[in-house]
């Protein structure tokens, strides 16, 4: 079986990415900030954009132009709502916008229409929280099966023998948390959706990573977060649903937001649900995170999404190559297209605390035995590479 599943790169034009590290304060502070994985760094852009919601929230001019403030901060998500849609591939009325990642994998597996006998596949590079809610599912009679990794990479073929006509969904990250393992999503869908199931992705470690399409790479459903990769905000994430599948998927909760009008005070009867993926937003969102979504989304947009996959595979593969040089044991398969790297250590915890004394943010961790991973950005440069691998204990 090819390892190898890291994804073509269209042609961009070089850019300097030395001009936009001013717009990220704490890489000047720091020796190397390498840990986007954990959490992305805030632009000055998005901080900008956070500060102009507050002073607007603080003044609150009740009715701007004789519309309330409301109405100003919805039509502000709508557009918000349309720009993400079109950096995922998708259409506006499949983005439902959530609190977190979780929310968004709760909605729409608990949204599925299980019945006893069904099962569901995932691997062992998942992140737990997908596992949590799949392993609810057991009370109803899901069975859940694991494909497990092999030379740190779980293949197509490897869920496809672990699938049958009972299977109604395939859950995936599309990129891994533990070790940056980059799934082909197209493959999987193809093989899911034979069996007549769904194709569910778990983005958190890939949008603003790497180009997402969500129709060209036949996702059913996705669900992330701005706050990593996308150097955005805490507290608002996203949900896609495929527009066909929404009069499938029950919303796990109901509100005044969900519902196509506001309940009647005179009947206290609920009108019919949306028909788009609004329906799974129950309630008053967070206008403020998605003003901070605004003006990342702008960020990435102006720098071009293409331009920085290619630029985190360039220092993903000179990290490699470096490390390669230390001997070290890769949890990563070779050729992985994303930005995570991580290697075996044999004190995870001792390394990781040296790294902090000097001023180097990574994340240390164990997965049987101890590990570090390491997620450069495209803000990071060649030089904080180095001072990490010259940082190595003796």
């Amino acid at each position: 079986m090819d390892q190898s599943n890291a994804q073509a790169v269209e042609h961009v034009e070089p850019f300097d990415f030395e001009t936009i590290r001013e717009d990220f304060p704490p890489l000047a502070r720091l020796r190397a900030y390498l840990n986007t994985a954990f959490t992305g760094l805030m632009s000055r852009q998005v901080k900008a954009a956070h500060e102009a919601f507050l002073e607007e929230r603080f003044q609150f001019d009740p009715m701007p132009l004789g519309r309330t403030i409301l109405d100003v901060w919805i039509e502000r998500t709508e557009q918000v709502r349309a720009k993400l849609a079109t950096f995922l591939g998708a259409s506006d009325r499949e983005i439902a916008f959530t609190l977190c990642t979780g929310c968004g994998s709760n909605i729409a597996l608990n949204g599925i229409d299980w019945q006893r006998g069904d099962n569901v596949v995932t691997d062992d590079l998942e992140y737990p929280t997908d596992l949590h809610v799949l392993n609810a599912l057991k009370k109803q009679g899901v069975e859940v099966r694991i494909a497990r990794s092999e030379g740190e990479a779980v293949f197509p073929e490897q869920f496809d023998a672990l699938a049958d006509e009972r299977t109604r969904a395939i859950v995936v990250s599309h990129v891994s948390y533990l070790n940056g393992y980059r799934h082909d999503l197209a493959q999987l869908a193809d093989i899911v959706h034979g069996y007549g199931g769904y194709l569910f992705v778990d983005a958190s470690q890939s949008v603003g990573s790497v180009k997402v399409n969500v129709t060209e790479e036949k996702v059913d459903f996705l669900t992330g977060i701005p706050y990593k990769w996308l150097a955005g905000p805490n507290g608002v994430g996203f949900l896609y649903v495929r527009e066909a599948l929404i009069p499938r998927i029950v919303p796990d909760r109901l509100g005044w937001a969900s519902i196509d009008g506001f309940k009647s005070l005179e009947t206290l009867e609920s009108n019919p649900l949306l028909e788009t993926a609004r329906r799974y937003e129950y309630g008053t969102l967070s206008f403020e995170g998605i003003h901070g979504l605004d003006a990342a989304l702008d960020y990435v947009n102006r720098v071009g999404i293409e331009r920085i996959e290619r630029r985190n595979l360039q220092l993903i593969a000179l990290l490699r190559a470096r490390l390669r040089e230390r001997g070290v044991k890769f949890l990563t398969p070779p050729d992985n297209g994303s930005s995570i790297l991580s290697f075996f250590v044999d004190d995870a915890d001792a390394f990781g605390a040296r790294m902090r004394e000097l001023g180097i943010c990574i994340t240390a961790r164990y997965r049987n035995e101890g590990y570090i991973r390491v997620s450069p950005h495209f803000y990071n440069n060649e030089e904080e590479i180095e001072a990490f691998i010259q940082a190595f204990p003796n």
